[in-house]
């Protein structure tokens, strides 16, 4: 699936995540929490940016590898972080 509007996708997601929010999804206790740490870190919202980024990304394009450094290695299946391109 190719997403032409990233608002929609993230639209999709929140209403599948309210009908989901009493189960959770992430089953080990050591990555929730981590996760639970960026997301509240109210020092420092670009860690929850660059979560929310990726997650997108990975959601739209599940080949890319939002670890690789994208201005060092470039190709297909790199994201920068930034804009997806198409």
């Amino acid at each position: 699936m190719i997403m032409t509007n990233p608002s929609e996708r993230l639209e999709q997601l929140l209403a599948k995540a309210v009908k989901q929010c009493q189960t959770r999804s992430i089953k080990d206790p050591k990555i929730q929490g981590r996760i639970d740490y960026v997301c509240r870190c109210l020092g420092n919202r670009a860690g929850v940016r660059l979560l929310m980024s990726c997650m997108l990304a990975k959601l739209d394009r599940p080949e890319i590898d939002p670890r690789k450094p994208y201005t060092e290695i470039g190709g297909v299946d790199c994201f920068s972080g930034g804009a997806i391109s198409y």
